[in-house]
């Protein structure tokens, strides 16, 4: 017997009273009287739905009502509690994202944002939108769930975001798990969303049949997409990158595809410099020619895992294969760029100061000695003396002319004013004795502002610590302590001093860097 049409419809049957507020009754009872005329709050007639027979009036009172007789107002009907374990399910606009929980605003909220990501990725990689194109056919279009679960307060598990990839049969299943105990760090539900976007996209015109038994797509890759969607958002730090170009990288291209495990092998640190440049290397290779087409193609061929990531880019972006060198070049070059400060960003008081010294600087050749020195424009002596004093303070105006657009505010006055004595110099409109008492004033500004700017990075330091750990110090004995620690001293030779020396050379050092030979004092 074929009981796929009996079982819904003995659902539907059993489920037919509660959606419209009845209950169920036993033939052998009396029929009660209709009270589906009544609403909820008054006595005003309600049509009920899908009823033929007219509406029952209730009995009419008198206007003036004996006061021995009391009108009795009709009882609202009972409602039915609302279940506390209620889910909602928010769709988002891609219809990509069902985001079930039981924070209707969280709901909302968590599928604009995995939306946005998807949007940004997209954009980042320059693909078209497969999941909106009518020819797909939608077997090939699989959703992505996200369930909240847990409550706040509750205990977090050492794993707040999780997410899981199942193929059954021909169909996966993508899911995300968020777990609400202490909130949602963004930056486990942005890698989590950009994840599992990139196993969708890429599965979705592999035929299962022809899969590994482990999908895994390269650590390099998502961490590489990730911070690019970052850096195109406006939200990565440009600092990690300033910074890695200064220490010509802490990790090379080759250190980092050979890294098989970064959560693993690798401290905070070191992981956090890693993921800087993993953003490095896809931005170096989405911006090649074929960048787009090169990148889609290169991902098809890691989530295989049939060939290493070496030789995955010789393939696929063979111009950066021209040397041995031409990747590392290429690598380094886009470091540059993205470390290379815009100039709508503005520096802080003491990078301010710093770049300002650096153009007052003046360089004196010595032909005797061959040898050269440098020393500041505050030096009247010998800026007058240099042979070449007009185009070397030529650069200097140059030079302080790009300063000003990015220098703190408060030390523009004082740009301004070194620019004017340079122009004034140059024309051999302002005498030494002119120029020295002007310097000295602009020094003594200079000092007093750095001054200031350490006594407040200094108390704020203080607030930071005083405020986290609840110590009642005072800020004099921490401004003591940290001028103390500020002190070029020769370094004492100690067991606790050796001991730190070496475990700071052990820190610094890279992923699977030989280690360093150590002190061996006693």
């Amino acid at each position: 017997m074929n009981y796929n049409g009996i079982i819904p419809c003995i659902i539907l049957t059993l489920l037919l009273p509660c959606a419209t507020g009845q209950t169920a009754e036993p033939p052998a009872l009396p029929a009660a009287p209709p009270t589906s005329h009544l609403d909820d709050s008054s006595d005003r007639t309600v049509q009920p739905e899908h009823s033929n027979t007219a509406p029952v009036q209730p009995p009419r009172t008198s206007p003036t009502p004996s006061p021995s007789v009391p009108v009795q107002p009709l009882q609202p009907l009972p409602q039915a509690p609302a279940a506390s374990n209620a889910t909602f399910t928010s769709v988002s606009t891609s219809k990509q994202f069902e985001v079930t929980g039981k924070d209707t605003a969280l709901c909302s909220a968590l599928a604009t944002r995995a939306d946005a990501l998807r949007a940004s990725l997209l954009k980042v990689m320059k693909q078209p939108d497969e999941w909106k194109d009518t020819k797909m056919p939608n077997d090939r279009k699989h959703k992505i769930f996200i369930r909240l679960v847990g409550e706040p307060g509750m205990p977090v598990p050492s794993n707040p975001i999780r997410t899981q990839t199942v193929i059954l049969g021909n169909t996966p299943t993508y899911n995300i798990y968020i777990h609400l105990g202490s909130g949602i760090n963004q930056d486990l539900l942005r890698h989590a969303v950009i994840s599992t976007l990139l196993y969708e996209m890429m599965l979705r015109n592999l035929e299962p049949e022809g899969l590994p038994d482990q999908v895994n797509l390269p650590p390099w890759i998502i961490s590489g997409l990730e911070q690019a969607v970052l850096w195109h958002t406006n939200e990565a730090d440009r600092t990690m990158y300033a910074t890695l170009f200064r220490q010509n990288g802490i990790m090379t291209p080759k250190d980092i595809l050979d890294c098989k495990n970064p959560e693993q092998e690798l401290d905070a640190t070191s992981h956090a410099a890693y993921q800087t440049s993993c953003g490095a290397l896809i931005l170096c290779l989405l911006n090649q020619p074929n960048g787009p087409e090169g990148i889609r193609q290169l991902l098809d061929q890691a989530i295989l895992g049939s060939d290493s990531p070496g030789d995955l880019i010789k393939r696929h972006f063979p111009q950066l294969n021209l040397t041995p060198s031409s990747l590392h070049k290429w690598w380094t070059l886009q470091l540059s760029r993205m470390a290379t400060p815009p100039l709508t960003e503005t520096l802080s008081i003491m990078e301010t100061e710093r770049h300002l010294q650096e153009a007052l600087t003046l360089v004196q050749y010595d032909p005797d000695t061959r040898k050269t020195a440098t020393f500041s424009m505050d030096n009247m002596e010998q800026t007058l003396a240099l042979p070449d004093m007009n185009r070397q303070l030529s650069n200097v105006s140059g030079a302080l002319l790009n300063l000003s657009r990015r220098s703190f505010p408060d030390y523009r006055p004082i740009i301004i004013e070194y620019a004017k004595l340079a122009a004034l110099l140059q024309l051999n409109r302002i005498k030494p004795k002119e120029a020295t008492p002007k310097i000295m004033q602009l020094r003594d500004i200079r000092e007093r502002s750095m001054k200031t700017a350490r006594r407040v990075r200094d108390y704020m330091d203080w607030y930071e610590i005083n405020t986290r750990s609840g110590s009642g110090k005072t800020f004099e004995s921490y401004a003591a302590t940290m001028n103390m620690l500020r002190e070029k001293g020769s370094p004492s030779n100690t067991p606790v001093s050796r001991y730190l020396d070496d475990i700071e050379k052990l820190y610094t050092l890279p992923s699977k860097a030989p280690v360093p030979a150590l002190s061996r004092g006693q």
